[in-house]
């Protein structure tokens, strides 16, 4: 902490002090007051110091000088009552600097250790009475004045430095440029006799001497400037200190201090200055800190700054009078300040309050290493910080930022390492203190666990898809409750960036100016974007208006990470400027580019240069719809409606984000009525001058939301808002599948129109996994009666459930055990109903959770080399053959490539038409050929038409058995329980072992090492589902199109796309895979059968050149008895076929919507479905060509003819 010691101006409260503090028996006490006695001529006196009436010195001189050394003793015996009683209560308490207001740097002076008591009384007694004989406003004949007046030079004494009194005058502006000009004027308009700045007290306030002759002018001045305040501090006085004209009074201090052979010495605790931004840690330096009480204006703003850079968890004011407090708070200092006067009950509740923080720390730190379970003593102490804080505004500041701190210190570093139960704790305190107006703390209660929620159902319609908040609430004794509020909290942020029209060029070039003056990071962007402007040869006017946002924003980014960690974030530009402005904030762009742009006056050259030059947004800028966007395509598409047209021209701005609203505008004076948010809450908060972008309490405004953005970062919170967003729905959609007493332990990752949560239900140690399927979640237009292969993802959701149900013993150790199952119907909300549909149906089942990693997340994690990938794949394959479709075969009846593959395909893509007719409609789906990365292929319809034309394609591509089927063997959906078998393979691998050893490692992964399970099974079939599935065996080899179908790397947009549609030419779809991706790191894929390239099994580089040998030991190809080839002859174009048909058939999965529930019929933000549905078109030209016998080979593996009748 910091200790502030306050100056003469408290002198009043210094009266009739009592005798606590000279009784207290605590011998540091009693030597400050016995030296300080015998400094002052009374050595057997010390009570003397108490400043009763009675003890005061009768002459006026003297009596100032003893005033001034009484409050400078009682001072110092604050500090050393505290420290003494800290220690004996075991309260840990160190000062970090000493420092105070003009007289008070003399007492931090000698608290220090620079000045002893002795030698700092004295000089405490002679200040006043040398300033007052100086300024010649007190005649007095005592001897006591007559020996001092001997420090001063002969012609001060008769001829006095103050004339006449001066009025001691607060003068104040609305900004700190304001105060400067108007102090400019007054230097120009009085001499420094008439008016002076004698302190610089706040950014915003100066205080003044105005000589009492000139005050009528000096009001009238002040009168005719626009914005400035005025108050008289107290009446005229001859008393000047911190004055130019009192040097002569600082030479005599100076003579005093060697006269006395006062000595300095370097002090062990720092001193900040009170004449400049220095902290003075040298003999020279306190003395000069001394000196200048004299002469040199006091600098209490400096000092304030400079407290603040020192970073004390608080701020002590060690005096009485509570000025000191006032100045800090005033300067709006980060650290909490409190006035501390040293009466028992004060230190009591002080050093108690220390105590129960520190101990809260003390357990904080030990859960963290420990983990031990969270008790009764835990949730004690945070009741009594609690009880604390609600009866002190000092020390809910302190808790707050003391906890605040150890919040984001751990949440914004991205290793967590701390046990659970240092989390669970720490959240206690977070959701309680955010919540405290709630509950009832006298009471003893606590909020465990707080989550927004967006309400499914209520008896009023018009709260259906509304935030609540829910709150688990323990009391004293333990007893657990559930709490729901309605809530307007924010369930977004959006900065938003416009012209700036209300803030003129030289106001937006000041506050540009102490941006690049204060921070180093903005003046090194500002110089960057100079250079590229000067060496790209545009150098010209830099518009303001566009660099000051930009900078302040990414302002707010370093000195406010918080408002960014865990908060759902847009950015949003009103007008053509502020659009600009996001996408250089976004990052789709350089400030350069828009800075030029804006200079070139928006020709349309330039804005053709800047929509080519644009790039994805890593931040989601709202788009003229008032919707999300983040792609390129659709960057460029907003960006030219937005200059080229009048989409942004509307006094009220659209941003429908599905949710209630925060908005930080930068810098203009936004009205929450001219944002049209649908039917949701928003607040709006303007983050006006720059300063408030790192300091603190200049908005309280901004301050309150920042340190809400600190309650709400959490492990789950954090989890919840990354599942979230790669749902593009809200936080407070995925919490409402949650229920009281629940623990989220994670996300499922994946799963294209099912949400899946683990959770830990109250009093259970198992894990549970649930599966949501639910209308409000899908993006396509499933027929809700749909059936078969159509059945909508709900109705799924149930069969899934029946499936697991009845699965036999042998197979069930394969797959999950299915629980609960609810089926049910929310309704749509009012303003999102549309053509009618008044309700959603889901479906949510509950199954084991199986512990282990999803083979794409470990391929992701660790990136395998491909013979581990390819090991890993035989092992899955062999399971399937013989595990799985060995269950439930019986001879297929027929037809199923037309029930189950060709109509699949047509109806799925006519409900992407459906869906998204602008993307999948006639351009893309209804030309006979269509153009990928260069090749032309047929399309779908022509495929189809061939494949049904052709008897003997049909008779070779029909299964001849259907069996039990997993369904959707999508490595997302196959876990390994562990994966130390393939992770040691790979140690072997990438550190060159013999083959041998290579060999043997590949050899120990074994179905039964791995632990294989399956999750998420299709459960529809051949005219079957649920509990009665069976269909095609080939089904489950769809681990192939994750790797050589780049499935992994579409899903997961490792990717980018070009699209070409223009009218009277065949669609064209260019496809680039982002290169090192992991994926791509891991398969190697090469795309052989694209480039016509060959695969080498002898020596595999990829996985294309395992496809063959996998195969043919998983299925046991190379026997000439393989009951495999007996059954399935056609096996690998049936295989190559089924791959097609999988992808051809899957876009529906795939589509992304918006927040508001809309969805963006572009190519780019469809893209992925788009993807897909090249990549199915390439592998069916491929069957086809397979069965039209022009392809002989695949992938190492010769077609095999077709059989001839009778052969």
């Amino acid at each position: 902490m910091a200790g502030f010691f306050p100056g003469l101006g408290s002198r009043a409260s210094y009266r009739d002090l009592g005798r606590s503090l000279l009784d207290s028996g605590i011998p540091e006490i009693t030597g400050i007051y016995q030296e300080a006695a015998r400094a002052l001529g009374f050595p057997t006196r010390p009570d003397l110091l108490l400043a009763a009436s009675e003890n005061l010195p009768e002459g006026q001189m003297e009596r100032q000088g003893f005033i001034g050394a009484a409050l400078l003793v009682h001072s110092l015996v604050l500090d050393a009552y505290l420290r003494d009683r800290a220690e004996k209560n075991g309260t840990p308490l160190d000062f970090v600097a000493y420092t105070g207001e003009s007289f008070g740097v003399l007492t931090a002076a000698v608290a220090s250790g620079s000045l002893s008591v002795f030698d700092g009384v004295k000089i405490a007694k002679a200040f006043t009475p040398l300033m007052l004989l100086a300024a010649g406003g007190e005649r007095t004949d005592e001897a006591y004045a007559r020996n001092m007046a001997c420090y001063l030079p002969e012609s001060v004494l008769r001829a006095p430095l103050v004339a006449e009194p001066s009025h001691v005058v607060a003068l104040r502006a609305q900004s700190p440029d304001a105060l400067a000009t108007v102090l400019a004027a007054l230097r120009d308009a009085f001499p420094v006799t008439d008016v002076e700045v004698h302190k610089a007290y706040s950014p915003t306030q100066a205080n003044l001497y105005v000589r009492t002759g000139v005050k009528t002018y000096f009001d009238r001045f002040v009168a005719a400037a626009p914005g400035l305040e005025t108050e008289e501090l107290k009446d005229p006085t001859f008393f000047l200190a911190h004055s130019a004209r009192m040097l002569p009074a600082r030479r005599a201090l100076e003579k005093f201090i060697d006269v006395q052979l006062v000595r300095f010495a370097e002090p062990r605790v720092p001193v900040v200055s009170n004449h400049d931004t220095s902290l003075l840690t040298t003999a020279a330096g306190i003395r000069e800190g001394i000196l200048a009480m004299t002469d040199r204006v006091m600098a209490s703003r400096d000092t304030c700054e400079t407290i603040d850079s020192l970073d004390a968890d608080m701020v002590l004011e060690l005096g009485l009078g509570n000025k000191s407090a006032r100045l800090l708070k005033d300067n709006h200092t980060d650290a909490p300040v409190l006035a501390y006067t040293g009466t028992p009950e004060d230190t009591d509740r002080f050093l108690h309050a220390l105590g129960v923080v520190d101990g809260l720390m003390t357990d904080l730190e030990k859960l963290y290493a420990s983990g031990e379970e969270l008790h009764t003593g835990h949730y004690d102490s945070l009741r009594e910080l609690f009880r604390l804080a609600a009866g002190s505004e000092f020390w809910d500041d302190h808790f707050s930022r003391t906890l605040g701190r150890v919040i984001t210190a751990e949440m914004l570093c991205p290793a967590r390492e701390g046990a659970a139960s240092f989390y669970a704790l720490l959240e206690v305190f977070q959701h309680t203190r955010e919540h405290r107006d709630h509950i009832a703390l006298d009471r003893g209660e606590l909020v465990t666990k707080a989550r927004l929620k967006k309400r499914f159902t209520s008896e009023d319609p018009e709260l259906v898809g509304k935030a609540y908040a829910e709150l688990r609430v323990i009391d004293r004794e333990g007893r657990a409750t559930t709490r729901t509020l309605d809530t307007d909290r924010p369930e977004v942020v959006v900065f938003h960036f416009d012209a700036l029209a209300d803030l003129d060029e030289e106001e937006l070039a000041r506050r540009t100016q102490l941006l690049l003056d204060t921070e180093p990071a903005a003046l090194q962007a500002y110089d960057q974007m100079l250079k590229a402007l000067r060496g790209g040869g545009r150098a010209g006017r830099v518009d303001h208006r566009i660099v000051y946002p930009y900078l302040l924003f990414q302002a707010l980014v370093r000195n406010r990470p918080a408002l960014f960690a865990q908060s759902d974030h847009y950015l949003e530009g009103s007008d053509a400027l502020g659009w600009l402005v996001t996408l250089a904030v976004s990052g789709a762009i350089s400030l350069t580019e828009v800075v030029a742009l804006a200079a070139a006056r928006l020709r349309d050259d330039a804005v053709e240069l800047v929509l080519g030059g644009l790039t994805d947004a890593a931040i989601s800028v709202i788009s003229p719809e008032g919707v999300p966007v983040q792609s390129k395509k659709d960057l460029q598409d907003a960006t030219r409606s937005v200059l080229r047209g009048s989409t942004l021209n509307t006094e009220v701005r659209r941003i429908h984000l599905n949710g209630n609203c925060q908005v930080i505008s930068l810098g203009s004076d936004l009205e929450a009525t001219a944002l049209d948010l649908g039917p949701y809450h928003g607040h709006v908060i303007r983050v006006d001058e720059p300063a408030e972008a790192w300091r603190k309490r200049i908005s309280p405004a901004l301050d309150r939301f920042e340190y809400a953005c600190v309650l709400a970062m959490t492990v789950e919170n954090e989890r919840v808002l990354e599942n979230a967003r790669s749902r593009k729905v809200l936080s407070s959609t995925v919490c409402a599948y949650v229920e009281p007493g629940e623990t989220i332990v994670n996300f499922g990752k994946g799963g294209s129109e099912s949400m899946t949560v683990f959770v830990r239900k109250e009093g259970e140690e198992r894990v549970r996994v649930r599966k949501i399927l639910s209308e409000s979640l899908t993006t396509a237009r499933w027929n809700p009666d749909g059936h078969g292969v159509m059945l909508p993802p709900f109705a799924k959701a149930k069969k899934q459930a029946e499936f697991l149900h009845a699965l036999p013993a042998p197979v069930r150790d394969h797959f999950p055990e299915a629980f609960a199952t609810l089926e049910r119907e929310i309704p749509v909300p009012s303003h999102l109903r549309a053509q009618g549909r008044t309700g959603y149906r889901e479906v949510i089942y509950e199954m084991s959770y199986v512990e282990g990693e999803e083979v794409s997340r470990f391929v992701e994690k660790h990136v395998p080399p491909p013979a581990v990938v390819a090991r890993l794949y035989e092992q899955v394959i062999r399971v399937l053959n013989e595990n799985v479709h060995s269950v439930g075969r019986v001879p297929a009846p027929g037809e199923t490539l037309e029930t189950s593959y060709f109509r699949k395909i047509e109806d799925r893509l006519d409900l992407c038409r459906r869906t998204a007719p602008q993307t999948f409609g006639a351009p893309l789906l209804d030309s006979e050929r269509i153009v990928v990365n260069g090749v032309s292929y047929l399309n779908h319809s022509a495929l189809l038409e061939r494949f049904r034309a052709a008897p003997e394609f049909l008779e070779m591509l029909e299964p001849a058995f259907h069996s039990l089927v997993m369904g959707d063997t999508n490595t997302e959906n196959i876990k390994i329980t562990d994966s130390e078998p393939l992770l040691h393979a790979q140690r072997v691998i990438e550190a060159g072992a013999p083959r041998e050893e290579i060999d043997a490692a590949l050899a120990a992964i074994t179905p039964d090492s791995l632990g294989i399970k399956f999750l998420d099974p299709r459960a529809i079939g051949y005219k079957s589902d649920g509990e009665d599935t069976r269909d095609d065996a080939m089904y489950d080899n769809k681990p192939w199109h994750n790797s050589i179908g780049h499935y992994d790397e579409i899903h997961f947009e490792q990717f980018t796309m070009r699209v070409d549609v223009a009218a009277g030419r065949t669609p064209r779809v260019d496809i680039a895979f982002l290169a090192d991706n992991p994926y791509q790191r891991a398969y190697r894929v090469r795309d052989v059968v694209l480039t016509g390239g060959t695969v080498d099994h002898a020596a595999p580089e990829g996985m294309e050149d395992y496809f063959a040998p996998v195969m043919t030991a998983a299925l046991g190809l190379d026997d000439p008895d393989c009951a495999y080839l007996r059954d399935d002859p056609y096996w690998l174009v049936r295989f190559v076929f089924m791959m097609g048909q999988h992808f051809t058939a899957m876009p529906p999965f795939h589509f992304q919507k918006e927040l508001d529930g809309t969805l963006m019929d572009t190519y780019q933000t469809q893209r992925r479905p788009v993807a897909i549905y090249c990549e199915g078109i390439k592998w069916l030209n491929w069957a086809l060509q397979m069965l039209e016998g022009t392809r002989t080979e695949f992938l190492g593996i010769a077609v095999a003819p077709r059989r001839r009748p009778g052969n």
